[in-house]
């Protein structure tokens, strides 16, 4: 139930983002910015699924008791990272047009996956720890 009631909230944060940063986008860009729709949408749901992936296998690490929570944290982090970088750089190979605009988005959505995972991760941990 942990796990839909996060869900929910990430998917909300990210229905509000994308729209968010297409606006600013079209306001400091204009008309051109709004080829970045379809971006924003692919980066929305790919880091939807991996923060949905990443806190299903967290919960089933703490359920186990499992002592490689912390190593498993970094790990997910570290491999987002590097999907991110892999994104972006075939993103330049492929499509090569509004880099800076697609920097943004991949950040912005970087930045909200991090921290939502994080404050999940942390308040699930100071439950466990209250127990």
């Amino acid at each position: 139930m942990k796990v839909v009631k996060i869900s929910l909230i990430m998917a909300l944060i990210y229905y509000l983002l994308g729209p968010l940063l297409l606006l600013i986008e079209t306001k400091v860009y204009g008309g051109d910015a709004i080829r970045q729709a379809l971006p924003i949408t692919i980066l929305a749901t790919f880091f939807f699924t991996y923060n949905l992936v990443s806190l299903i296998i967290f919960n089933k690490l703490q359920r186990s008791g499992s002592k490689s929570i912390p190593t498993y944290y970094l790990a997910s982090k570290l491999l987002r990272l590097l999907l991110s970088m892999m994104i972006f750089t075939c993103y330049g190979l492929l499509i090569n047009n509004d880099m800076l605009l697609f920097a943004f988005n991949l950040v912005a959505f970087y930045f909200v996956s991090i921290i939502t995972n994080s404050i999940y991760c942390i308040r699930e941990e100071k439950i466990k720890k209250n127990k």
